[in-house]
């Protein structure tokens, strides 16, 4: 079996979330600060289903097996962990409160498809 290339799995997964309408993606490269990852995906979804579509497609989309999916029943975070990319899906509230952008904001944001992912400017609400 080959190499995996993370880098296109998270291209894959930022895809796939604007796809079906995810909100303010944004694909963070941290590998120059962390050990354990090297691709982070934010997110936000509209409703607890958009949440869970979102999740569920990119599961669908990504041709590896997630190594650990965290969706409680009633949730307003979901992660999908494929070792060396997160996908983190937020409703807006719960995004503005955890506010992963400020923990990782000097990591580098990553284009997808010759742009940057769509609405990916870092709110500076989220930024301080």
């Amino acid at each position: 079996m080959g190499k995996i290339n993370f880098r296109n799995i998270a291209k894959i997964a930022a895809e796939a979330l604007a796809e079906k309408k995810g909100k303010n993606i944004l694909l963070l490269d941290v590998r120059k600060m962390s050990d354990s990852v090297d691709y982070f995906i934010i997110a936000s979804g509209t409703s607890d289903i958009h949440l869970r579509t979102l999740i569920d497609t990119v599961e669908e989309k990504i041709c590896i097996p997630v190594y650990k999916r965290e969706v409680s029943p009633r949730t307003n975070w979901a992660v999908l962990d494929y070792g060396s990319v997160m996908v983190h899906v937020f409703l807006e509230d719960a995004r503005i409160f955890f506010n992963l952008e400020k923990l990782w904001n000097s990591a580098k944001v990553v284009k997808i498809d010759g742009r940057k992912a769509k609405n990916a400017k870092r709110d500076k609400k989220r930024s301080r």
